[in-house]
């Protein structure tokens, strides 16, 4: 159906495509050289433990437990009172070591399955997405890591199988953070009927956002602690390098009515535009399904970079298959370019600028790709009828 696209990954030497590793690899030298601050956001679930077991107030800017330099915590009740019950179980110690087995298996299963399982041709494709990884991303222990390990593996196990556990993974994980409900897109593209599809998303959503719902609704001060401390660091702190991120470099309140419109806005448009491209493109199965993590990926509003792990290949298939349909510019030499973008900004101290750019970058690209070859598959039709 089209010609034949040069990989991705020759429009970079095979020595020089090392160089995108280089971001992630000085910030986890810069964590090694810091010991203390290794960790952190899991020691924010062990101390949030510690606090439920001794009956201290979880929600606190200054979170602090002995020997621990503790992030703030900023989940719902449920995942510290799970940290409590363990630590009765295991210890701190024994809690720490499983906590570090499920974490290395997740980073491993995050770093090599998408270079093994993902259909790339080339799998240095895969590399120049690592600028997008800071050390943080490796040390810092964030729970995030686990979860999209864990919906990761879900997918390549049962997605076509049994497509309900995968939607069952998705909704646990939605319970510790709901922005995961964006892996839903799985669902989206995935080869089942429409009705199928409507009934798995539709339950999938009410499930995952019912606890949320229910404590913001009932919890009383304390879930007004939880919102107001999520808020400052959603909306004020740390707002990530996706859609919160851009509205807060264009001067924009995050937390505004317009500003949550807009999201909806952009969601719908990103979400149809993969989809439209998912069938233009003829993508198999499995081509769908890493396409449907760079959209969740992309979906997620405040993403960090322990959520950016599963970006490229999805990015990396578009790319080739629009590049090999003629569009102008090259889609993977765009893509390059987004990832030269990113790695400048790394080694330069202005990753803050120039991630949310880049990331800006792919999701105005998937969305003019699919208006791209919309007007190509027209062209046909329009000389037909005017013929």
């Amino acid at each position: 159906m089209f010609k034949r696209a040069a990989p991705f990954a020759a429009l970079l030497s095979r020595h020089a495509v090392w160089l995108f590793a280089l971001p992630p690899a000085f910030g986890v030298a810069a964590k090694l050289s810091r010991s203390k601050l290794w960790f952190t956001d899991y020691e924010a679930v062990a101390c949030a433990g510690q606090k439920v077991l001794a009956g201290r107030p979880i929600y606190d800017l200054n979170l602090a437990c002995p020997g621990m330099h503790a992030a703030s915590f900023v989940y719902l009740p449920g995942v510290a009172q799970s940290a409590a019950a363990l630590q009765s179980v295991f210890g701190p110690s024994g809690f720490f070591l499983l906590y570090l087995g499920c974490y290395l298996a997740a980073v491993a299963a995050l770093t090599l399955l998408p270079l093994r399982a993902a259909p790339l041709a080339d799998g240095r494709a895969q590399i120049p997405f690592l600028s997008f990884l800071s050390g943080s991303a490796f040390m810092g222990g964030n729970i995030a890591v686990l979860l999209h390990g864990g919906v990761l593996l879900a997918a390549l196990a049962w997605l076509e199988s049994a497509p309900w556990l995968v939607v069952a993974v998705i909704v646990v994980a939605a319970w510790v953070k709901p922005v995961f409900l964006a892996y839903l897109a799985l669902i989206l593209l995935a080869d089942l009927s429409w009705r199928r599809r409507a009934g798995m998303m539709a339950c999938g959503v009410a499930a995952g956002l019912a606890p949320s719902l229910i404590f913001a609704l009932s919890g009383g001060d304390l879930a007004h602690q939880w919102m107001s401390l999520l808020a400052h660091f959603v909306y004020d702190e740390t707002p990530g390098r996706a859609w919160f991120g851009w509205l807060q470099m264009a001067g924009v309140e995050p937390d505004s009515l317009s500003a949550k419109a807009g999201y909806f806005a952009y969601a719908a448009a990103l979400t149809g535009a993969v989809l439209a491209l998912s069938r233009m493109l003829d993508l198999n199965r499995r081509e769908r399904l890493w396409l449907g993590f760079s959209l969740a990926v992309l979906l997620i509003p405040r993403l960090m970079s322990e959520d950016v792990f599963l970006l490229g290949p999805g990015l990396i298939l578009v790319a080739g298959r629009a590049t090999a349909a003629g569009l102008t510019p090259r889609g993977d030499a765009v893509v390059a370019a987004l990832c030269c973008l990113c790695l400048g900004g790394g080694l330069t101290e202005m990753a803050d600028v120039t991630t949310p750019l880049a990331l800006l970058g792919f999701a105005l690209y998937l969305m003019w790709a699919a208006f791209g070859l919309g007007l190509r598959s027209l062209r046909p039709m329009n000389s037909t009828v005017n013929g």
